[in-house]
């Protein structure tokens, strides 16, 4: 008769090879314990307890610069957003030269901040990581606001008197200058320039949509957020610095460009599409002239 074997060696046997089996995995592994983001954190946000949350991962995937308590992070402000899981380390804190937006421009690149409004801005619905077009407008107060100096005098390019006037004796005429004709004083509109990428949008600029049954108060906060982002907020724009031909003959640098026109005429912020915005042919739009052209329409009907 077979002597049956006990079941207990094989229990046993199991047991030694999957402690030896986590041993092994410990070792290699080496978990370890980070702090990462609980939920989506946006750019700018002071980061408190209720933000973040403890995760272990193995050491050879914990970032060199990454937390291991929350309390180290209690008030940091944060640079760049991060997402839920997300690890928070020091190069994403306010707190370096080196973080946030710096760390993501190219050595040819400014961060320029300009003033937009509900219209302007698209309604508030940008957000980081989007390209716009910007569209420059100058008005006729503009440039009558601005002195421009007189060309200076050359008397070569004055008409010379005959010979026969002078031996005649006859008196030199006085040069009559003519008039350069001028373009229709009129507001201006073009494209200034494309494929700027969106770097920081203020929450409070930001379009969202209440959901149903919301609270007196959410309703109140909600409206006081729209009423400042008409009267005015700020967006920061990805802008190169590389002299671009705005029109034939003209180069000038996009940053002064678009300062000056935020400072002394007005930008519109158009929102590019996904794959990119193929730009045709760019005119300059004089509202004088396109008047004189409605209006000629209209008189031969």
């Amino acid at each position: 008769m077979e002597k049956r074997r006990s079941p207990w060696i094989a229990i046993v046997l199991a047991v030694i090879i999957g402690l030896m089996v986590i041993v092994l995995l410990n070792a290699y592994i080496r978990p370890t314990t980070v702090v990462v983001a609980r939920i989506a954190i946006a750019p700018g946000t002071r980061l408190t307890s209720d933000l973040l949350e403890l995760r272990t991962i193995p050491m050879q995937a914990k970032p060199r610069d990454a937390f291991e308590r929350i309390e180290d992070l209690q008030d940091k402000v944060l640079a760049v957003g991060r997402a839920p899981g997300d690890a928070i380390v020091a190069s994403a804190l306010g707190e370096t030269a080196q973080a946030g937006i710096p760390a993501n421009l190219q050595s040819d690149h400014l961060a320029v901040a300009i003033r937009v409004d509900l219209a302007s801005g698209i309604a508030g619905l940008l957000r980081e990581g989007q390209t716009v077009t910007l569209i420059g407008l100058l008005s006729p107060d503009v440039l009558q606001s601005v002195s421009v100096a007189p060309a200076p005098f050359n008397p070569a390019l004055m008409p010379q008197p005959t010979t026969e006037a002078v031996v005649a004796g006859l008196p030199t005429p006085t040069p009559t200058p003519t008039p350069t004709p001028a373009p229709p004083m009129a507001p201006l509109a073009r494209i200034a320039i494309s494929g700027l990428k969106v770097l920081m949008v203020p929450q409070s600029f930001r379009y969202e949509e209440l959901p149903p049954g919301s609270t007196e108060e959410q309703l109140f906060a909600s409206a006081r957020t729209v009423s400042a982002a008409q009267d005015g907020n700020v967006i920061v724009l990805d802008i190169p610095a590389t002299p671009v031909e705005v029109v034939p003959g003209l180069m000038v640098n996009p940053t002064t460009l678009i300062v000056a026109l935020s400072e002394y005429g007005s930008l519109y912020l158009t929102l590019e599409p996904a794959d990119g915005f193929q730009a045709p042919d760019i005119l300059t739009l004089n509202l004088a002239d396109l008047y004189d052209a409605m209006n000629v329409d209209r008189g031969g009907k």
